[in-house]
């Protein structure tokens, strides 16, 4: 009899624990606004020559939104069509989307 209690009561707290530990190991539930892994600057420069390529910004974020999309991603921060990024066109692809808000009607 005491076996049994032993392993109900095991059981009991391995069916909490689990749980609570696969909550806390993904934030608490909280969903983070932009959970894309973003490479830094320096991270992505891999060649340490001050500018980003098309082939180290692909490498650097293959994962995150895909070869094609990384490519498209790249295109349009390329700004002055140079072929590479600068620290402040790549920063600008980084940067959080600011809010729109609706301009109200003189109605």
């Amino acid at each position: 009899m005491k076996l049994t209690k032993s392993i109900m009561l095991a059981t009991l707290a391995a069916a909490i624990a689990f749980p609570v530990a696969a909550f806390a190991a993904k934030g608490g539930g909280k969903k983070k606004k932009d959970q894309a892994a973003v490479a830094t600057f320096e991270s992505a420069d891999l060649n340490s020559n001050g500018s980003v390529s098309q082939a180290e910004y692909v490498t650097a974020m293959k994962t995150t939104l895909g070869e094609d999309g990384a490519k498209t991603k790249f295109a349009s921060l390329d700004k002055n069509d140079d072929k590479k990024l600068s620290k402040e066109e790549y920063d600008a692809g980084s940067a959080p989307a600011g809010k729109k808000r609706k301009k109200k009607s003189a109605n």
